[in-house]
């Protein structure tokens, strides 16, 4: 009896983004390529954040590495950062805030 190979979050994630880029043929080449952009999409999306992300929970994350993979699908790279500015920015501060209020800074102590 063969075993099953339990499925990692990264796996699945693989799978998602697969099917959002409507991946429904098995090609190593092409599955490697995609690999790699997740890869580069999520350390770019953490450096972002300044923390580990949970792409099976934050869709705004998520959204934004789906994106990156479809841009970097079609060698536009370059073109994400700029296409998704406004995403990036507002992902950052999102981030940048509920970090503040976690670490006990509020928006009283800026009050005069």
């Amino acid at each position: 009896m063969a075993e099953e190979k339990k499925m990692t979050a990264d796996d699945v994630l693989m799978e998602d983004i697969l099917n959002a880029l409507d991946v429904t043929f098995d090609d190593e080449q092409a599955g490697k390529k995609i690999r790699d952009l997740m890869h580069q999409g999520q350390a770019r999306i953490e450096q972002l954040k300044g923390a580990p992300v949970d792409f099976a929970e934050d869709q705004m994350a998520r959204m934004l590495l789906f994106s990156f993979c479809r841009y970097g699908r079609s060698n536009a790279i370059e073109q994400f950062e700029h296409d998704f500015a406004c995403q990036l920015t507002s992902f950052a501060l999102e981030a940048a805030v509920a970090g503040m209020r976690e670490s006990g800074g509020t928006d009283d102590e800026a009050e005069v």
